[in-house]
Formats: C-alpha cells, structure tokens, sequence
C-alpha cells in the first residue's frame, strides 16, 4: 500500500494582481505552506495564519529567490519516480488540481523553451527504453489523448469532432473509452507530435481570471508494455499512465463568465466537486477504527472524471497530486480550499500491484517449484519426486517456448506496424507508411482486404508467376504478360517502364515509354488490376511548401468500377480470350454463390432477432423521450416562473429602497433645518443670560450705592431715635461681614422707612428707588423672555425627537430599530442635560423680592444674589428701600430648591459623592439656624417637624425601592422585546415615581419669574424617552452644538446647585443575564452556545460563548484573584453533557457565577472594577476578555 503523494506549487503574481495592488499571502518553510487571512482583525493567530504540512511544498513565485523551485525540480521530485513506477510495471498517475490561472497547465505541459511534467516524463521514458534496447528488451509504447468537455469525452488526436465517445466498464480491466483513437509511437519526436496535436484541439477560453483557461479536463494516457529475459527467466509488464491536465475551480463573479462560459463553469465545479467527495470518500476509507476499515459508499461514477481515474484513486496506481496555488489575497479563498481539498488527498491509499503476464508469472512460479524439487531431489532420490520435476520442466519449457513465439510474432507485427505506420484512429486505421508503395484498388466484390506494394530501392519487377526469373510483384488475370513492367525508384524518383506489348495505362493514358511516377497517380495493368502509386516524402513536400495539385481527374471517385470496364472493353483485342475467363470466373462465381446463400440464410435470420431486438430499444426510447421532454417542460415552466417571482420581488425591493432614500433625504434636510432653528435659539438665549447677569450686577451696585450713601450722610439724616441710629449703624457694619438674618433686614427695613433728610438726599434716594424699579422691571421682562426661548428650545427638541421617532419606523423596516431607539435616547439625554442647565441658570438669577408695606412709603422689594464664591454654600442679602409700584408682588409661599434660614442664608445638603448616588439614605441634612424664623413655613412646633420627617424619610425610602425596583423591570423587558405601547407605559410609571421622589425630598419648585407656570418648573422631572444605548447620535448633532454643550457646561460654574439626581449605576444583576442558549456544530462536534446579553453604563452588546469559554474564565479568574474566586461555586461537567436538561440548568447557574465574579471582583484593589461608579463597557473587557464582542458575532448565528 502506498499514499498519495503531494505536492503545493505557488505561481508568481500575474498581470493582473499586479495592476489591483495584490499582497502576497503565502509563505514555504520546507514541507510547510503558510495562508495569511490580511483581513481578518482578530488577534487569534490561528485564525489569521493556518499551516499545511505536504510531501512537497514549490516556491516558484520569484525566480530570484533562494529556494525558487524550477520544472526541472518538479521534474526531479516527482517525474522520475513515475518513469521508475513504469519501468518496474505499477500504473502511474499525475494530476494538478487548482483554481483557473493557478498555473495547473504550465506545472503540466510547460511552453516550448521550459518543458512540463508530461513532456519530461515521455522524453525520459524513451531514452530509458534505448538503454534498455540494447539489452535484449523488447518495448511497445501506446499513446492516446482525450478530453472530458462538459461530461462528454472527446477524442483530441481524432481532430474537432463533435462526436462524443461512450465510457464502458470492462469487468476485468475497468473503465475504459470505447472507440478511443490509440497511437503506436516508436520514438519521441511521435509522442511530441501527438501532444501538439491534441493540445491544438484542446477547448479553451479566455475569462477574467486567465486568457487562455483551460475549459475541460485532459487526460494524456502512456501504455508502456516492456518484455526480456530477466536471469533467464522471461520478464512482461504492462504499465499505465495517467498524465491528467484538470480544468481550474472557479467563480463565477471572479471569472466574469456568463452563456456558455458559465455553463462550462459549471460542469468544471460539478466534476470537481464529485472529485473531492471521491478524495474525502477514500480519506475516510482509508482511516482505520479499532483495528477494521470503516465501509463507504465511493461514487465514482457521478462523474466521467471520477469513472476513468477510478484505478487511480484508492486503486492500482501510484498517484501524485500537485496542487497549483495563487500567492495573491484577493484568491484567498480559493486557495485555502485548494490547500484543504490537497490536504484531504493526503490520507489516500492506493495499493499498487505489479501488472505482470498470467503466463510469465506461472513460469516463474514454476522456475521455483522446480528449483525446490532439485534441492529435495539432492537430498533424497525419490522416483515419484523425479517424475514431478520431468513434467514441472516440460510444462515451463512449454510455456516459456509459447511465450518467446508470441513476442517473436508481436515483434514482426510491431516491426510491421512501424514500416507501414498503422495507427489506429477510432473504429478505424490510418496507414502511415514512410516508405513508396502501390495501393491494389480490387474490382472484386468479394474481396475484404487492401493490398499494399512497397517499391524496394532500385527496380521493382511486376509480372505473373509463368515468368522464367520470380518477379517482384506477382499477379494474375486477363492481359498479364509473364513480364509486364518494371519500376525503378533511385534517389527519391520513381518510374514505370512498360515492356513491349504489356497493356500499362498511367492516369487513363496508354503508356508505351517510360514515365515518372508522382503522388496519386493511377496505374491500370492488364485489364483487372488498378494501383494508385502514393510517396510519403513528395506528399510530405507538398503539405510544407502549401502546394496544390489538382488532383481530381485521378481521385478514386472519379473512376467508378463500371467506367473502368468499359474502358477496358474498348481496348480488347481478343474475345474468344475474354469470353474463357468470364466463363471461368463464371463458374468461381457460381461457388461462391451458393457460399453467399448459406451465409445470407443465416444472416437474414441473425437480422430478424436483431429487428425484435431494435423495435424493443425504439419503444423504450420513445418512452425515454417522451419523458424526458414532459421533465423538460415542467423544467422550462417553473423556471420561467422562478424568474419573474425574482424580478418582481427584485423590482420592489429596489423600488422600497428608493422610497426610503427619498424619505431619509427628507428626514435629513428637515433634521438640519431643526438644528439651525436650534441653534439660533440657544444663542438668543445666551444673549438673554449675559443681559440679565448685567442687570444683577447693577441691581448689587445701586444697592451698595445706597447703603454708602446713607452711611457717609449719616449726620444729615435725621433718626426716629438714637436707638435706631445706633441699630442702623450696628446692621450696616454687619452686613459688611456677614448676612443678615430676616429679623434684622426687617428692622432695617423700618429704620429707613422712618429716616428724614435734605430734599437732596431725598432726592437721590427716590432716583434710587426708580432706578432699581426699572432694573426690576426690566429684570422680570429678560426673565419672561428667557422661559419663553425656553419653551421655543422645548418645542424644537420635540421636533427633532419626532424626526427621530420618524427615522425609527423607517429602520424598522430594516431591521434597524436598535439603532434609531439609541438615537432617540441620546437625543433625550442631552435634552434633559441643557434643560437642567438652563433651570440651574434661572436658579442662579432669582430675585427673592419681598414687599415693604409702609404708610408712609411706597413698596420696596428685598432681592436675594449669588456669593462671589460659590463653593461657600452661603448667600449674601441686602435690604433697601425700592420705588413705588416698580416691581409686581412675588409670592413667597412656595419653597425654594434650598432652605433658607431666618437670617436669609441658604442651606445646601452635604455634597458627598456617596449622598448623590444613594437613593435611600438619609443622611442629607440642612443645618438650621439657631435664630427664630419668622417665615411661616418654619412656625411649627419641634415635635411635629420631626414626626413629619420621619414621616418623608419613610416615604422616601419606599419610593426609591419602588423606582429601583421599576428600572430593573424596564431593563428586562428591553431584553425581552416588550412591545413599544407596554414599554411606554412602563416609563410612564417610573417617571411618576420620580416625580413623588423629589418632591417629597426637596420640596415643591419654586416660581423664578412672573410666569409662575412655565416648563421650567419640572425641569428635573425624568425624560419620557427611555435612554438607549447607540452610537448613531453624530446623524442628529453636529459638532457647534457640541460646542454649546460645552458651553452651557461652563455656566454651571455660576450656579447654585443641581437636583441630585437618582442614583444609576447597574447593579451586577442587571450588567449581565443569560437569555438563551444554541445548538452549534454537527456530529461529534455538537455543542451548546449561551447568549450572554450585557448591560453597561454606556453600552450594550451580547455574546455568544460555550461553556469551556465560561471554565476558561473560572480558571483564569481563579489564578488572578485566588481565594475571592474560588469560593464561588462553578458547575462541573457531566456526562452526556449535549443534552438540552443539561444545557438548561447550566444556564442558570452560569448566570449567577456572572454575577457572582463580578460582585466578588470588584473588592479586589487590583481589579478594574474597583474604582467606584457605574461600571463601563472598557473597564469590563479590561477584566477579562471575555466579554469582548468578536468580529463575526453579530447575533445567534455568528461564531464565539
């Protein structure tokens, strides 16, 4: 037994993979070859590199190169070995298998200046044969060539026939071509000739990949038989090779074919693809289980290809396999099935055997018995032993004596054979003499021969057996003579010389001198003999020089039997003579007759079993045909209808395509219109915030203006009394330092109402007082302008969340609805972001106004501004007289954001990061001042404010479980495709929820302007829109409004504080779940795969992981993080583990280890979850590449 051997050839790049740019992917290290996948992005090198280990491995890409591999190496390798396997009697065979332009034909056959394998490989095999001649061996060589073209065999040394030839199976000695044309060649320069003139047949094409593409398999088959004398014992083998040119795997879009170019295609694949079933077929076949061979179905007759190299594969043979490869990664699939289909060829194995004669080896055999016999009969003489050597001898004399006269007769024909150049050519045989000769043209119907002269050197004699000296060239009939004529043939010229009163007629002419002879001549002699006189070198002439003769005044179809008689008729001299031998042959006739009416008695009823026979056929193929053309019309109708449901559902889809382009071009323009509406209204607003911060600063100057006036006019002001001159003095100095409380801006609030002074400073106090009307005036207006650019912003944002509900709808029609909602939940983020901002802003500006009743003055206003240093938590007031009537009465019943305290201080929770994030705790308390409040919010006892705040920190609590609790059922419904109407509602809870949270946490918001009812009042309210996570918001905004953002951020700065927002990081249980699990794989290789789904801060992806990646992870945790990972249960395998109970509980405890791990993880110092705050998608592939989304995971029906 033996295995196919193989071997990888890489070609250079070709014209055009250079003009693409193409990079080399394949790299040769000895017996390895290498494939590199140049797009694959994975880090897994296994996956981008992949190494195949052969018998050979050819690095002929560039000829400069060390290691470059030449056709006479490849020869070396693999050609001489075959020339061995012939000489010592085993069947051979060479393929190349590879896509169209890999270089199969060039590995094969070569070009004239750098020779192939199969031109080597006969060359060397006729030279071998000389060496061996002159040894005493006897060679025969048979050549033929074919060709499979779309599963039909041709015949290529026959020329372009269309016929196509039937494969028969012989039962002894297998598949074979019936009719097949085979040549007998004598030397190499006929075998060169034969492959040229099958390779001129032979069908090609041009295609995209290759200009000269070979269209069909070739297969060129050596019948070398070699017979001798091998120590004396005789010696014939019988080897066949199998020298085979396959046509290249292709596509169809890499090729460009279409028509008949596609329909070859096709046939090429389908004679390839059974190939490789056959290839795996055997591989597995040859596979040992438990000391027995599996059994498998071969089918080698799915194809012709397959049918004929049947010996050759897993059969008699001694098989190579070369498998021609492109070097560029542009064929990167291709090759690395050619290296996949070179690979499974290597596990083959043939079981070669010696093609020996049945008679050689029997006399060899009996050589040995009779050897045995002798050493027995030197140690024992026995009589009956004696009698058994006598008849083993005379039996292998016998034998060996027929054997020799058999090759002695087959040694005459084949000497024969090579003089008359008999080839045969399909059901007939061509004579190819080299050699002058005469041609006999029988008139006699009985005749089934053709009679051939050849003309000796010198003269040739023609004449009849009477002739006193033996002629040449005897013959018998009317008008012979003893001595007729003779031609003589010196120096490649031959010529007739007639005798005197012989009848001799040369093209229809008599002929009385001598005449040169030329190719087809015609030449009568007597009258019933026709020669036509050939000469292969003239002809051989006129075929090179292209000359033409006209020669159809001597073609044979031109001289009919009867036109010849009658010619011969006009020349008789003598009838009486005439009339005796037609009577004689009358009588011959008469004989052969009655022959004739035995034989046709038995042919006629030989023709009648024959007819029963052939109706019999006719009807069952009428049947056949009948058949077949109701298969081909049922096969024309539902193509037909195939083919206009494809337009038709073709022309929609492009027709829903454009629809959508238009409606997103839409979409799109509206979009950007919307964002410049956007734009120019956050400016306006920015405009309004810098207008109004100038206003609050003017409004702290005239104040402080007044108050130095008072102070540095002090003596000209005249007090109620010195008691509240001092008490003035007292506030004033104060209120340099610290705040005053409400109690004190009361009091002075009631000292100056009281004060007198000069009608100047009177004056000036009242201009005072209508300026910081105006101031209020004007800021009330800035403040009405600013909720209203508000609700214009509110109204935009809604659009543009309309837009993108819109684009939604339409992505749900391409199955992109994922993305649009993430656009949408960005959109949403953002919004409630500026809004925020800007209600933080209006916190920042709220004048707390509060009138001053007096009898004698007009009302005044007390207003409330931000510190210089916002970080100090306090806020400085002032109180001062205002104009009357200037400034709209304010209620002061609602409460602000912030608490303020009986001196006008402002009282922020504590900040801590911790207080932020805990929606349960209740440790954010407000410091109170320990001075009686005179507001009437504060006059109630202490005992019941403390009930009451146990009362809310209860609430509180409750509500922030209640929302915890509702975001967790959100979640999962999101992962569970709730329906949108079910998911609206959901979210409309939880802002309710929210909504009660805060109120009861902070109180109910403040009115910050005249327009007590305006959006900004709920600003801190949760979005309606359910946040989620995409990275398809850049379609929505552009980079100046990032630039607001950035901006409006800044303000923040200047503001008071934010809402604490509710508390958002994920807990573990909501990060990861398992939803579901998969069968992947087939056979042995089943498994299940889970579809872990992960929720981040700010993504979210899903995976898709078996359960040794899930041990992989156990394991590597367990190294990392020791004890903490340990202690966490892990389910163990099992047996009969690919079952769905074990798949199912698996599921669960898996998800609970997820969870587990990243709880227990998140201690550990070292981890990279244990840096606080919600957990992100990086800091989550940072601890373990497993949660790491791979490049073709892209849903359950990717890879993990």
């Amino acid at each position: 037994m033996a295995s196919v051997k193989v071997a990888v050839r890489v070609r250079p790049f070709n014209q055009r993979e250079l003009d693409m740019g193409a990079q080399l992917i394949i790299q040769m290290n000895g017996k390895t070859t290498g494939i590199l996948n140049c797009k694959a992005n994975t880090r897994d090198e296994s996956i981008r590199y992949k190494e195949f280990t052969f018998d050979y491995s050819y690095w002929s890409h560039n000829d400069k190169s060390e290691n470059y591999a030449s056709q006479e190496r490849v020869y070396n390798d693999l050609g001489r070995e075959v020339v061995d396997c012939a000489f010592e009697g085993y069947n051979a065979c060479v393929f190349a298998y590879g896509q169209t332009g890999s270089g199969k034909t060039f590995t094969m056959m070569g070009s004239m200046d750098n020779q192939g394998l199969i031109p080597r490989i006969c060359k060397a095999l006729f030279d071998r044969m000389a060496e061996n001649s002159k040894r005493g061996t006897t060679h025969r060589v048979q050549v033929s060539y074919l060709e499979i073209y779309q599963e039909r065999v041709a015949d290529l040394l026959r020329g372009r026939d269309s016929t196509s030839l039937k494969v028969r199976e012989h039962p002894k000695k297998g598949p074979y071509v019936q009719g097949l044309t085979t040549c007998l060649v004598a030397n190499y320069s006929h075998i060169q000739e034969c492959m040229e003139r099958g390779n001129a047949n032979r069908t090609t094409a041009a295609t995209n990949m290759n200009d000269v593409s070979s269209r069909s398999h070739a297969i060129f088959t050596i019948t070398f038989v070699q017979a001798g004398y091998c120590d004396g014992v005789p010696s014939e083998t019988v080897s066949k090779i199998h020298l085979v040119d396959l046509a290249g795997s292709e596509r169809a879009d890499s090729t460009g074919a279409t028509g008949q170019r596609l329909k070859e295609g096709a046939h090429i694949n389908k004679s390839l693809v059974t190939l490789g079933s056959v290839i795996s077929a055997l591989a597995e076949l040859s596979s040992e289980q438990k000391g027995e061979k599996k059994s498998c179905f071969i089918p080698y007759r799915d194809s012709v290809l397959t049918w004929l190299l049947k010996d050759s594969l897993g059969g008699n043979s001694k098989t190579i396999m070369i498998a021609a490869i492109s070097p560029a990664d542009c064929n990167y699939g291709e090759t690395l099935s050619t290296l996949r289909y070179a690979n499974r060829a290597k596990n083959i194995i043939n079981q070669p055997t010696v093609n020996e004669d049945p008679n050689v080896k029997l006399i060899r055999e009996l050589r040995d018995e009779i050897s045995k016999l002798r050493a027995l009969m030197f140690c024992e003489q026995r009589s009956d032993m004696l009698a058994q050597l006598h008849e083993k001898e005379a039996r292998e004399k016998e034998l060996t004596e027929e054997w020799a006269g058999k090759w002695r007769e087959a040694q005459a024909i084949l000497r024969e054979q090579r003089a008359l150049g008999l080839r045969k050519a399909g059901p007939g045989v061509v004579l190819d003499s080299d050699r002058p000769h005469l041609v006999a043209i029988d008139d006699d119907p009985l005749s089934t021969g053709v009679t051939l002269y050849h003309l000796k050197e010198g003269e040739t004699t023609i004449g009849t057996e009477e002739a006193e000296v033996k002629q040449d060239i005897e013959l018998k009939g009317a008008g012979m003579e003893p001595k007729h004529c003779t031609i003589t043939f010196q120096n490649g010229v031959a010529t007739l010389i007639p005798h005197p009163g012989a009848q001799v007629l040369l093209n229809n002419c008599v002929l009385e001198s001598p005449a040169r002879l030329s190719q087809g001549c015609i030449i009568f002699l007597g009258k019933a003999h026709v020669f036509r006189f050939n000469d292969p070198a003239e002809a051989a002439e006129l075929r090179k020089g292209e000359r033409t003769r006209n020669l159809s005044r001597l073609s044979l179809l031109s001289w009919s039997t009867p036109d010849l008689a009658v010619s011969m008729e006009n020349l008789q001299s003598n009838v009486d003579e005439d009339k005796i031998d037609i009577e004689l042959q009358r009588q011959n006739l008469e004989k052969e007759k009655e022959l004739f009416e035995k034989e046709q008695e038995e042919f006629e009823k030989k023709q009648e079993a024959f007819e029963k026979r052939r109706k019999t056929l006719e009807k069952a193929q009428a049947l056949l045909e009948a058949e077949k053309d109701v298969v081909k019309k049922e096969h024309a109708e539902q193509t037909r209808q195939l083919q206009e449901d494809w337009q038709n559902l073709s022309a929609q889809q492009r027709r829903k395509e454009q629809e959508l382009e238009q409606r997103e071009r839409e979409l799109i323009r509206r979009r950007e219109e919307l964002e410049k509406e956007r734009q120019r209204v956050l400016g306006e607003i920015d405009l309004e915030y810098d207008t109004i911060k100038d206003l609050n600063a003017g409004v702290l100057s005239k104040f402080s203006k007044a108050c130095q006036l008072i102070t540095s006019n002090a003596n000209e002001i005249t007090f109620p009394s010195a008691q509240a001159k001092k008490l003035f003095q007292d506030l004033v100095s104060k209120s340099e330092n610290f705040a005053l409380s409400e109690h004190e801006n009361d009091s002075l609030i009631d000292i100056l109402n009281n004060v007198q002074g000069s009608s100047i400073i009177q004056d000036l106090v009242e201009k005072h007082r209508k300026e910081l009307a105006e101031l209020q005036a004007e800021l009330n207006r800035r403040v009405q302008t600013l909720c209203e650019r508000q609700r214009s912003v509110e109204l935009l944002d809604k659009k543009i969340v309309d837009l993108v509900d819109e684009q939604k709808s339409m992505c749900q029609q391409e199955n992109k609805e994922e993305e649009l909602e993430n656009l949408k939940s960005k959109l949403s983020q953002r919004t409630v972001e500026e809004l925020r901002r800007i209600e933080q802003k209006k916190q920042g500006l709220t004048l707390n106004l509060k009138r001053i009743n007096s009898v004698q003055s007009p009302d005044s206003c007390e207003v409330n501004y931000p510190s210089s240093e916002p970080r100090t938590g306090t806020l400085s007031s002032d109180t001062y007289h205002t104009a009357p009537d200037s400034c709209s009465p304010v209620p002061s019943g609602a409460k602000l954001d912030y608490i303020m305290s009986d001196s006008g201080v402002e009282l922020r929770p504590s900040s801590r990061p911790h207080d932020d994030s805990d929606l349960s705790s209740n440790e954010d308390r407000v410091i109170v001042s320990d001075s009686q409040s005179t507001s009437s919010i504060e006059n109630r006892s202490p005992v019941s404010k403390k009930n009451k705040r146990r009362e809310t920190d209860l609430l509180i609590r409750r509500l922030a479980q209640r929302i915890t609790q509702q975001k967790q059922i959100i979640v999962r419904n999101l992962d569970n495709q709730i329906p949108k109407n079910h998911l609206d509602s959901q979210i409309a809870v939880l802002q309710e929820l929210q909504r009660q949270y805060m109120s009861l946490k902070y109180g109910c918001t403040s009115s910050l302007s005249p327009a007590s009812e305006h959006p900004l009042q709920d600003i801190d309210s949760p979005s309606p829109i359910r946040p989620l996570h995409t990275g398809s918001t850049s379609a929505l905004y552009s980079p100046p409004l990032q630039l607001q953002n950035q901006r409006l951020a800044l303000y923040n700065q200047s503001l008071y504080r934010s809402m604490p927002s509710i508390a958002t990081d994920t807990d573990c249980d909501s990060i990861v779940s398992i939803t579901s699990f998969c069968v992947r794989g087939a056979g042995s290789k089943t498994h299940y795969e889970y579809e872990v789904r992960i929720c981040t801060s700010d993504d979210r992806w899903t995976i898709l992981r078996r359960y040794s990646r899930f041990r992989d992870l156990h394991l590597a945790m367990k190294t990392r993080y020791r004890d903490k990972v340990s202690s966490i249960p892990f389910p163990s395998k099992t047996l009969f583990a690919n079952t769905e109970a074990v798949a199912q509980s698996r599921k669960k405890q898996l998800e609970l280890y997820l969870r587990r791990l990243i709880d227990a993880c998140k201690s550990h110092s070292a981890c990279p979850l244990a840096y606080g705050g919600p957990i992100t998608k990086a800091a989550l592939i940072s601890f373990s590449p497993f949660f790491r989304k791979g490049v073709f995971e892209n849903g359950k029906y990717g890879t993990s």
